[in-house]
């Protein structure tokens, strides 16, 4: 009874700090939080932070873990019975998903980028190109894409496009749309080249009408 009362309030301290943390990443648009900032609004000792996470890091790690990577993890239900659909698919799955949140995963952005360490930028990178791997093996062997490179140098590429698109629409504060369309149009300028003949047309005349869309916007 005592381990099982010690677990509990282990996980309300952990939970504590965790809410603490995205609500600081959320309340300060001007710079990053410290660590003793984080142990006041946990209402917890400086120590314990550290005790239960190890570092700073890992408290980013985990907020990344459960407000990012767990939701974008539904991309894996996805069918795909042509790759062209399947993209605008992933698109638009990701669009919502960010959008949704998109004040707290711009802040999330200014927060990470103003670690002194690059350590969860590379840990959340790392889940992300897992995740895409699972999903472009399960393409590759769908005949839906040609074995021209490695999935995992694959996998890379879709999430740096993927991330770039974020980056900058959703630090510009632009619609969902035009979120989709930046995601979109990422994706399908990475996987044009490898995809099956029989879906290249499809997606050849999505990047056309996607960059006439763009170019009118634009005037």
């Amino acid at each position: 009874m005592m381990m099982r009362t010690r677990e509990l309030q282990k996980h309300a301290r952990r939970r504590a700090i965790l809410d603490a943390a995205r609500a600081l990443i959320l309340e300060d648009k001007a710079r990053d939080f410290s660590m003793p900032e984080l142990a006041e609004k946990a209402g917890v000792s400086l120590v314990t932070p550290y005790n239960l996470f190890g570092s700073k890091s890992h408290i980013l790690l985990e907020v990344v873990r459960e407000d990012i990577f767990e939701p974008v993890q539904a991309i894996g239900e996805l069918t795909c019975d042509s790759l062209g659909d399947w993209i605008a698919e992933l698109s638009a799955t990701l669009a919502r998903i960010y959008y949704r949140n998109r004040h707290f995963y711009r802040r999330m952005i200014v927060t990470l980028v103003a670690q002194e360490n690059a350590e969860v930028q590379r840990e959340s990178l790392s889940l992300n190109y897992s995740l895409f791997e699972t999903v472009l093996s399960r393409l590759a062997a769908q005949k839906k894409i040609a074995a021209a490179v490695s999935v995992s140098t694959l996998a890379k590429h879709v999430v740096h496009g993927v991330s770039g698109a974020l980056q900058e629409r959703l630090m510009e504060r632009g619609s969902e749309q035009a979120l989709r369309d930046e995601i979109e149009m990422s994706l399908l300028l990475v996987l044009d080249g490898i995809a099956c003949p029989v879906d290249r047309a499809q997606i050849v005349q999505r990047i056309e009408s996607l960059d006439k869309t763009r170019t009118a916007a634009a005037l």
